[in-house]
């Protein structure tokens, strides 16, 4: 099979995705786009669940490999400084994963919602409750 993007087929499917992160100057990608490409790569049926979860897991235990959150994968040897600019500019004003950022507001309209009701709540005095 030819090369493509100038990468070796005959690599190991880990060191593709590797390949690929490196070719794409610092931009975080998708993982299920990482692994459908390398298996086109190596000429693999995308189909092929098992093998495709391996790999995953391969990437996810591999020291070079960094979860930037909401499915997007890059490279600890990037500048740290530029993967949080790039998680916060696509994210919002946090640099929280979608999940933690989600259970955060969860929590947040909680408290307010309770202070909410303890403002409404009227107080008895000692005096009015020993009568």
């Amino acid at each position: 099979m030819e090369e493509y993007c100038g990468i070796d087929p005959n690599l190991p499917e880990v060191e593709i995705v590797y390949e690929l992160l490196k070719a794409s100057k610092n931009e975080s990608r998708k993982l299920r786009d990482l692994l459908q490409q390398a298996f086109i790569i190596k000429g693999l049926p995308l189909d092929d669940h098992q093998r495709m979860a391996a790999v995953h897991t391969e990437i996810i235990l591999d020291h070079r490999f960094i979860s930037m959150g909401q499915g997007n994968w890059g490279l600890k040897e990037w500048n740290q400084e530029k993967i949080v600019r790039r998680t916060v500019s696509r994210a919002g004003t946090h640099a929280y994963p979608f999940r933690r950022r989600s259970l955060l507001e969860e929590i947040e309209d909680e408290e307010k919602n309770s202070s909410e009701k303890n403002d409404d709540f009227n107080y008895i005095d000692e005096e009015e409750w020993e009568e």
